[in-house]
């Protein structure tokens, strides 16, 4: 019985971990990504979301705009991400914008420095 509820109990945590996050819509070479479900871009995400937006800004000449409506923290990670995110995109030509930031949002990026490096809208 005990079994049964921790395999019960795995197959839900699963679930939960492998729902979508991000959703990528497309017009021309732009591209809009958000994210639902998640209010916090940090250590426990920012893998799966690199792995999923790399491909669109290692594109020649391509626009992202992330929209980071409902986010309302960035930890290292997930800046180390953004940045990764930026660089691959300048080096193929390529634009990242960060949109929809909360007023808390632009505060922390201004707070390590970021808004030299990232075009906030």
């Amino acid at each position: 019985m005990l079994i049964a509820s921790i395999d019960t109990i795995f197959q839900t945590l699963i679930n939960i971990t492998h729902s979508p996050m991000i959703t990528v819509d497309q017009i021309e070479n732009t591209y809009l990504a958000s994210f639902y479900n998640i209010t916090r871009l940090n250590v426990l995400n920012s893998k799966e979301v690199e792995s999923k937006l790399l491909p669109l800004v290692s594109r020649s000449e391509c626009s992202l705009k992330l929209n980071l409506s409902g986010i309302n923290f960035i930890d290292s990670a997930g800046f180390e991400t953004l940045l990764s995110l930026y660089k691959v995109a300048q080096f193929n030509n390529s634009s990242l914008n960060l949109i929809n930031l909360s007023e808390e949002l632009v505060e922390l990026v201004k707070l390590v420095e970021l808004d030299r490096v990232f075009q906030l809208n």
